[in-house]
């Protein structure tokens, strides 16, 4: 396996299924840090570039959670590749700023304030979410913000340019020059062997957490699964769409608010790797993507060569980790109606953004003149599987909405339900959770209603 290590050809046999951040320590680069080695921190960010139709794109991600086979005919971009003879201005706001201290958490945000200028459409009110996947335990976090509001002019210079996204960075020494190189350089790189057999991996977020190394994994990137698109009654999500790429799509926020909602699910870099179709097959009884996706009645097809079936996402789990799923079955899509309703996602976590759900629930419904139509409730947390709540959906039914309404309807929940005590809450707090967070649909949907004046 061949890939580029900041500007270096690397050729190695290690296995494919070891994290990256164990193989970078292995190796003697030690700007990466170890620290959570489970996506959390951020200590351990890299660049990872690859060749999509001819163009570069680069993605800030954590080391930790990335199998070695995946960075196979990619660039790979560590805080020692982007080192110039002097400071780069990235670097130079947080020494002009004192925006770091004990320098464990440094190259990780420098990392990822790079991948900021390389990607996104540089909107000055968008660079925090950049650095929200890394945490620091020195600064309390004024300096480092301090910092990114120094690079303020550098954003606005390369807004102005003409030029291409990575000539504008080497012109404006956020990038050294041997970037302009890299394209040219990995098409003549071979990638891994494709295989068959072995353990599918999509973004592996939270199978690396899980496992440090895997034995034969095979990488479903290399699958054409991923990407948004529509036709006149439906919008479909590619399996190997990742979380972020769902969030800013145009067709689904154009019927639904899903770049509000999904920016509390995990940080960006953990966003910009995990897959609906990982979040969906990974069958998590908290998974936020299956919990907004059955909210909408969703539906599914599983592929086996060249032939599919659809089903409903609600029928696809069977009991703790237990899918509807054959064998050689693999997810292709998920799709859901081309229609808007209104919606609401919920999530209660001991940190508001990039945390694992205590409780969360989603809930899509119609009104007409009072009257619900067609309403859909889902909830996490609160049993061994992703929940449909099929008996409360069909109690909301063609009723008139009220506050006696919805009190009766947070009733039928609670016997639909049956958590546990574990170490996220009691079976009792996520009761009281899932019956607020009912009452929090309704409330945040309909304020102007006098009706629901008793739910407060």
């Amino acid at each position: 396996m061949k890939f580029i290590l900041n500007q270096k050809i690397i050729e190695t046999n290690e296995p494919l299924g070891i994290p990256t951040l164990d193989f970078l320590r292995k190796i003697g680069i030690k700007g990466v840090k170890e620290s959570c080695h489970e996506g959390d921190c951020g200590a351990c960010m890299v660049l990872l570039g690859d060749l999509k139709d001819n163009t570069l794109v680069y993605k800030a991600t954590t080391s930790c959670l990335l199998p070695l086979g995946e960075i196979a005919g990619k660039h790979l971009v560590t805080i020692e590749g982007l080192n110039q003879n002097g400071l780069n201005p990235i670097q130079q706001a947080f020494v002009d700023t004192g925006g770091t201290q004990c320098g464990f958490c440094t190259p990780g945000i420098i990392i990822s304030l790079t991948g900021f200028f390389i990607n996104s459409n540089l909107e000055k009110n968008d660079i925090l979410t950049a650095i929200e996947g890394n945490i620091c335990r020195c600064t309390g976090y004024a300096s480092i913000i301090r910092a990114t509001q120094l690079l303020s002019d550098h954003i606005s210079v390369v807004k102005k340019s003409n030029k291409e996204r990575i000539p504008t960075l080497i012109d404006a020494d956020i990038l050294p020059a041997y970037f302009s190189d890299i394209s040219e350089q990995l098409k003549e790189l071979k990638k891994v062997p494709k295989h068959n057999k072995g353990t599918y991996v999509a973004g592996g977020t939270d199978l690396f957490v899980q496992n440090k190394t895997l034995v034969d994994p095979v990488f479903l990137s290399e699958m054409d699964l991923s990407g948004v698109w529509s036709d006149k009654t439906h919008i479909y999500v590619g399996a190997m769409t990742d979380t972020e790429s769902i969030r800013t799509s145009v067709e689904l926020n154009s019927v639904l608010n899903i770049e509000k909602h999904l920016s509390k699910v995990s940080s960006l870099p953990i966003r910009q790797k995990a897959t609906i179709g990982g979040n969906i097959v990974n069958a998590s009884p908290i998974g936020d993507l299956t919990i907004y996706f059955l909210a909408l009645d969703a539906e599914i097809s599983l592929k086996f060569e060249d032939k599919n079936r659809i089903i409903k996402l609600k029928d696809f789990f069977k009991g703790y980790k237990m899918l509807d799923l054959k064998k050689g079955e693999i997810l292709e899509w998920v799709r859901i109606r081309k229609e808007k309703k209104l919606f609401s996602f919920e999530k209660v976590a001991k940190r508001m953004h990039g945390d694992i759900a205590s409780v969360n629930s989603a809930l899509s419904l119609k009104l007409d003149n009072k009257i619900i139509r067609e309403p859909h409730l889902s909830a996490g947390g609160i049993g061994p599987i992703p929940m449909y709540l099929e008996k409360t959906s069909i109690f909301l039914e063609n009723k008139e909405i009220s506050s006696d309404l919805i009190k009766g309807a947070a009733q039928i929940t609670d016997k639909e339900i049956s958590p546990i005590d574990d170490v996220r809450g009691s079976a009792l707090y996520k009761r009281l959770l899932l019956r607020q967070l009912i009452y929090a649909h309704f409330i945040k949907l309909f304020p102007e209603f006098p009706e629901l004046e008793g739910l407060l």
